[in-house]
């Protein structure tokens, strides 16, 4: 758990990932920000007053998908699926 005033792991890890232009070292980062994702969703899972990082979780997941698509050349993934 961060401490007060200090930025979560995923976030940390989401924001050098916006900016690593290397593919190898992407790779490596899409696998770490997924993995620090999941972890602070199951942290923050049935705590209240963490709606706004869980929505920010939510919006970096889907960017990721995005850096994945259009930066390293991964296969699209339809969201809208039902």
């Amino acid at each position: 758990m961060p401490n007060s005033g200090s930025k979560p792991t995923w976030l940390r890890l989401y924001e050098a990932i916006t900016l690593e232009t290397d593919p190898q070292k992407l790779v490596t980062l899409v696998e770490a920000v997924e993995s620090a994702l999941m972890n602070r969703q199951q942290e923050l899972a049935g705590q209240p007053g963490h709606e706004s990082e869980l929505q920010e979780i939510k919006a970096a997941g889907q960017k990721l998908l995005l850096i994945k698509t259009e930066k390293l050349g991964w296969p699209k993934v339809n969201l809208d699926r039902q």
